[in-house]
């Protein structure tokens, strides 16, 4: 088996770029030029890592996954393709046979081999080296390499899921030799990969430049230089793009695409991204450790009127869970404590012991002060605030007052993982449209980032070395579920397990969704060709630019 990226590629309907986007098909490319064809990509922020093993951040791994390959890898339909393994087979019940890719070389002309494969993989789970990924990998029990191009992957238990967890984030493969001599510091600083482009360099808070790598075993790029500019606020970013300074612009406002049409040239791709705007609720907190208190705000939301007023009727109310499509989709999952009803909310509100009430009609707590919620949020953009303003007269009527908290990102993220932030709006699950196949971790406290359990998430990330034990039963169980999913033997099995989950964080409300569906902007300058019309905006599938990467755009000069 000798298939190209692009060979997988051929014919397929969505699109991407260092946008986040799927990607297609590039078409034949544009004639050469003594000037390097650049493609030029705005994004919303800068990156923190450059090291795969480092981060799951959006910003990071539209890079990380350009740089670095995977054993294997997902094309549009889903399926799981040949990455650096050209072939892979299961060896007994517990050992994974992959074959791999030969003539391979790292940016630094080194050879790839076995041996990198087997350090990249042992060193995502090995608790000295103290990465983000720590999690994924955990069912293996050791690696060989008997020859450059095998490796054998023995198990720990029956793992029929391994390559297609190899085809994500932490199956990202690093070079051995490189690594080990300049450190992990360097390395982060100057990586080395086999993918489409390799770096040139990072200037913190403006750009990173990336080269074609000319000799990429899927094909030559048909672009010379890609960068990705750091643009945080939108307008620049749109500003940027219509002045024909950068091709390809991520991360709009929704109502941007129809300002952006009325300029010749430039073209709107959508995406729909899953889980737009949530709020995450801190449970240790009283009194939103009582399920009752969280249903209530749920149903004080009037959620028809929130996406009308703020995202223009683009959106579809629903609670944060997987989108309408994914095979695991059940309408409750999107409705449950999701419909307007503030007389129940106010019900509720009462059983609990709120009925008691200020001369302002704020309900109070049973030290006598007013039932306040402080929610904190990082975002610049003007529909959050106008959401949370809406939400905030929402909760009003049913007795609860709202503060919100406007804070820099860094802090935003610093207060949130710390466990100080009472309650955070931020996006919502970026694992859109799972299969049974796909990990569920996300709806489970198994990461940091996580917002309403990062204290949780970072105990079993850290394994037990940072953070907090889970101490609420129902946040509790749901690793129970995660485990059981990851025990299933059969698509039937894992099912259930993912069904476990998805009915008990519809019910417990550890997070307020409030609309998703709704399509993400990425607006696309004359110049650079092959971007197809749709996309999804998510973590799984696609890893934002995990399934297809802007080696397959051509720029036309």
């Amino acid at each position: 088996m000798n298939v190209t990226r692009r060979d997988l590629l051929k014919g397929a309907a969505l699109a991407g770029a260092a946008a986040a986007l799927p990607g297609g098909l590039a078409g034949p490319a544009a004639a050469q030029t003594t000037q390097k064809r650049e493609l030029v990509v705005a994004q919303g922020g800068d990156i923190a890592w450059l090291d795969p093993h480092m981060s799951t951040s959006s910003n990071d791994i539209r890079i990380s996954f350009n740089i670095f390959d995977n054993l294997t890898s997902r094309r549009p339909d889903g399926k799981l393709v040949p990455g650096l393994a050209t072939e892979w087979k299961l060896q007994g019940q517990q050992a994974w046979v992959f074959k791999l890719r030969s003539g391979v070389k790292w940016h630094n002309g080194d050879p790839f081999s076995s041996a990198d494969a087997k350090f990249s993989i042992e060193r995502t789970y090995d608790p000295a080296a103290k990465t983000r990924v720590s999690t994924v990998l955990t069912t293996i029990e050791r690696i060989e390499a008997p020859d450059a191009t095998t490796l054998v992957v023995h198990t720990k238990k029956p793992d029929p899921l391994l390559p297609a967890r190899l085809g994500f984030y932490a199956g990202q493969i690093v070079p051995k030799k490189y690594f080990e001599s300049v450190g992990a510091e360097t390395f982060n600083q100057k990586p080395v990969g086999t993918g489409p482009v390799r770096f040139v360099s990072w200037t913190k808070d403006d750009r990173v430049v990336l080269d074609a790598n000319a000799d990429y075993w899927g094909g030559k790029p048909d672009f010379d230089r890609l960068i990705i500019r750091a643009l945080p606020e939108m307008a620049p970013r749109v500003a940027a793009l219509l002045k024909g300074e950068v091709d390809i612009a991520t991360q709009l406002p929704p109502d941007q695409g129809e300002r952006v049409k009325s300029n010749p040239g430039t073209v709107v791709a959508g995406a729909l991204y899953g889980g737009l705007y949530v709020l995450a609720v801190n449970s240790k907190v009283k009194p939103l450790d009582n399920p009752l208190v969280k249903q209530a705000l749920s149903l004080a939301i009037d959620r028809n009127e929130l996406n009308e007023t703020v995202y223009l009727g683009l959106a579809k109310p629903s609670n944060n869970t997987v989108m309408e499509g994914s095979k695991l989709f059940k309408p409750d999952y999107a409705k449950k404590w999701a419909q307007y009803d503030p007389k129940l909310a106010n019900k509720l509100l009462d059983e609990v012991g709120l009925n008691k009430k200020d001369a302002q009609g704020f309900r109070l707590l049973p030290d006598g002060r007013p039932a306040t919620i402080v929610v904190e949020h990082a975002s610049e953009e003007t529909e959050d605030a106008d959401a949370l303003h809406l939400i905030a007269e929402m909760w009003k009527k049913v007795g609860i007052k709202m503060l919100t908290k406007p804070q820099t990102r860094e802090n935003f993220r610093l207060r949130a993982f710390s466990g100080e932030a009472i309650m955070t709006a931020f996006a919502g699950v970026v694992t859109a449209m799972p299969t049974p196949n796909t990990s569920p971790k996300e709806f489970a406290p198994t990461m940091q980032g996580g917002l309403q359990w990062s204290r949780w998430g970072m105990f079993i990330e850290s394994k037990g070395r940072m953070g907090e034990k889970c101490e609420i039963e129902s946040a509790c169980k749901l690793l129970d579920y995660v485990k059981e999913w990851e025990q299933g033997t059969n698509e039937a099995e894992r099912r259930k397990a993912w069904e476990k989950i998805l009915s008990s964080t519809a019910d417990e409300v550890f997070t307020i969704g409030t609309v998703n569906g709704i399509r993400q902007p990425v607006v696309v300058g004359p110049k650079i060709k092959n971007v197809p019309k749709e996309g999804y905006y998510a973590w799984d599938p696609g890893g934002y630019i995990g399934l297809y990467q802007p080696d397959t755009f051509w720029v036309a000069q």
